[in-house]
């Protein structure tokens, strides 16, 4: 039994997804990379077959086998490619695409007797892919080039100079390889312009209700809610201290609820005596260092608050941006680090 769990709007995830259907001049992926950002791979790749989804990103051969046991037809593409030849054999065999990133790479695929690949181009972030000024169509000879990739740095920022940089780059590696279908836009780029997307549009924190941008109103329909439940109700005395090390000394009498949920699930210890809690839209604040497995929580304001209850994490009160900035990092951070003894259900 778990005392977390995350509840997962799939109906909200298919709104998501098409809107970007919508803003996408050619077709829609998904990147359902991390377990779709934790929501759950399984379930959510599922839900967007339905929907129309036929190209999915994933990260690592393990994920991309995963993928593929669940998805059945339909295209499934692995980012970090083949890393040995017994790899690359199980790709052509499971019917997985490979991004090549490498001569190395390009090397073992052409093993595979002619099976498709994709291919990346670094047009900016320094990371994987071929440097354009050492890439030429005659590298791929003997491999069915299908897709042809980059990534945008800065598309957070749609007036970033980057990101014109970039589509600049592209636009000419483009040019050398005619005919092969392209993707670009990751979330934000797919929203920024054709000029951002290519002809496979990437989107993934917009699918699980995250905010693409940096500085907008985040206009996604929020997918998931990080639930707790409550498995002690306790009296505190004025002066009387609460958790480790003593941090929170009670100023006079309250009532606090112990939570079951911590940083082993992805709670970020950041929110120790910073953080709220939400039961029926009303915030709670979080006493004390937050622990592995428990959070306490101040529930004076709220005698009906009972062991059993479920208390909001992050959901429609305390929100997945608000958590982001106070603890100083991203939706997708928060998301992909919820943790695996939180159960995940489907609504």
């Amino acid at each position: 039994m778990s005392f977390a769990r995350l509840v997962v709007d799939l109906d909200s995830v298919s709104a998501n997804y098409r809107r970007f259907v919508e803003a996408s001049a050619g077709l829609a992926g998904a990147v359902v990379k991390a377990d779709a950002y934790g929501l759950g791979m399984e379930a959510v790749a599922r839900r967007l077959k339905t929907e129309g989804c036929e190209h999915f990103f994933v990260a690592t051969p393990d994920e991309g086998f995963a993928l593929r046991s669940v998805i059945n037809e339909g295209a499934v593409y692995v980012f970090s490619g083949p890393p040995d030849a017994d790899t690359a054999m199980a790709f052509t065999l499971a019917n997985i695409v490979p991004v090549l990133n490498s001569r190395e790479q390009i090397g073992l695929w052409k093993r595979q007797n002619g099976a498709p690949a994709a291919l990346q181009v670094d047009t900016g972030m320094q990371r994987l892919g071929f440097d354009p000024k050492e890439l030429a169509p005659t590298l791929l000879e003997g491999i069915e080039l299908v897709l042809l990739m980059s990534h945008l740095a800065c598309a957070d920022e749609p007036q970033h100079p980057q990101n014109e940089k970039q589509v600049d780059v592209f636009s000419r590696v483009c040019e050398d390889f005619p005919g092969i279908e392209t993707s670009f836009g990751n979330s934000a780029g797919t929203l920024n312009g054709t000029q951002y997307q290519g002809g496979i549009t990437r989107p993934g924190i917009g699918l699980y209700g995250g905010n693409p941008y940096l500085d907008k109103a985040n206009d996604f329909r929020n997918a998931a809610v990080f639930e707790a439940q409550v498995v002690q109700r306790r009296r505190v005395n004025a002066g009387e201290s609460v958790g480790y090390g003593a941090t929170y000394v009670a100023p006079q009498n309250i009532e606090i609820a112990i939570v079951g949920v911590g940083y082993a699930d992805g709670v970020s210890r950041v929110l120790s005596g910073k953080g709220q809690l939400a039961h029926n839209g009303a915030r709670l604040s979080v006493l004390g260092q937050i622990g592995m497995d428990l959070i306490h929580v101040d529930v004076t304001d709220d005698p009906s608050i009972a062991v059993g209850d479920w208390l909001e994490v992050i959901g429609a009160t305390v929100t997945l941006d608000e958590v982001a900035e106070m603890t100083g990092t991203s939706g997708y951070e928060i998301l992909s680090r919820i943790g695996s003894r939180v159960s995940r259900v489907y609504v």
